[in-house]
């Protein structure tokens, strides 16, 4: 199918809601409770330089990016002919290792800031981005 032709109209706009909600969510739970310390500690700053630092307009403009990016799972799930949770579930990860994951190597690999422990930050952040965009892949297949 050409990009061309596909059919915009028959994007499931509440899939993508959840599915960017549960992507953002993910993300929160990611780096607040489950590898806060980690991903701290990878970045070279102290526990300290984070405190006063409010949710503000950074979260809604990743909540933002949440949904835009589910939105782009959809349109693949789309033209791959995906019908079920499992075909959202394979865009996520295929969207996510082969193009996330990788692009985020850039960061590790051309890090010049001695503070930084930048494979420790690329393993925090990229396995979060792949997993958030299977889970967001799940939940739009689940919606549609």
């Amino acid at each position: 199918m050409a990009l061309a032709t596909l059919d915009f109209g028959w994007l499931n706009l509440v899939g993508i809601l959840v599915g960017g909600f549960a992507y953002f969510m993910l993300g929160a739970l990611w780096y607040m409770k489950l590898f806060s310390s980690r991903w701290v500690e990878a970045t070279g700053r102290a526990p300290e330089d984070f405190e006063g630092d409010g949710p503000g307009a950074g979260m809604l403009l990743m909540l933002g990016g949440c949904f835009v990016t589910t939105a782009v799972i959809a349109i693949v799930y789309q033209w791959g002919g995906g019908e079920t949770i499992l075909d959202g579930l394979a865009v996520g990860i295929l969207l996510g290792v082969g193009i996330a994951a990788v692009e985020g190597m850039k960061a590790a690999v051309y890090n010049f800031d001695e503070r930084v422990k930048p494979w420790a930050l690329y393993a925090v952040n990229g396995s979060y981005t792949v997993c958030g965009l299977a889970l967001a892949g799940l939940a739009y297949g689940l919606i549609v």
